[in-house]
């Protein structure tokens, strides 16, 4: 979903967000509540002095929450890496989607990160140490692997 497709899904509600901020903060609903009913989603984001901000920051949670809570089937094997020379960062767009689609194809390959990896034209080295940049993407693969009975990454 793109970021607007997701935030028409969401119920969106502002809040009075407490903390370092000053007047501004304590008098204005700064804060930013997302609730996605369906998979049973609530994401709070109080970090910023902006709404805006808050709620940019809160979409972005959202959606790394879905790319790894929601599986679906993949629906194209091989399909185009989004980072450049082997390499993406968490603060990347695509990120979310990028980590969906590698989460898809290990869970309909029973954890496999071989075949997550070639998808992308990547080494399975590779897509662990770009997973790892994410705290919960590692917690994710570690929980994966466990199931699966496979050998536990250096964390």
């Amino acid at each position: 979903m793109t970021p607007d497709e997701l935030l028409r899904a969401c119920t969106l509600k502002g809040f009075q967000g407490s903390g370092p901020g000053g007047q501004h903060r304590n008098k204005t609903n700064t804060g930013v509540l997302l609730t996605l009913r369906e998979f049973n989603l609530e994401i709070k984001s109080c970090e910023g002095r902006s709404a805006l901000e808050n709620k940019t920051h809160a979409l972005r949670r959202m959606q790394m929450a879905l790319a790894l809570q929601v599986r679906e089937e993949p629906a194209n094997p091989e399909m185009r890496f989004p980072g450049s020379n082997g390499h993406i960062q968490p603060s990347n767009a695509q990120f979310p989607l990028f980590v969906a689609h590698v989460f898809d194809i290990m869970c309909a390959k029973g954890g496999d990160t071989k075949t997550a990896a070639a998808a992308f034209g990547l080494t399975p080295s590779a897509l662990v140490k770009i997973l790892r940049q994410d705290k919960a993407c590692a917690t994710k693969l570690q929980g994966n692997r466990q199931e699966n009975g496979q050998k536990k990454p250096h964390l």
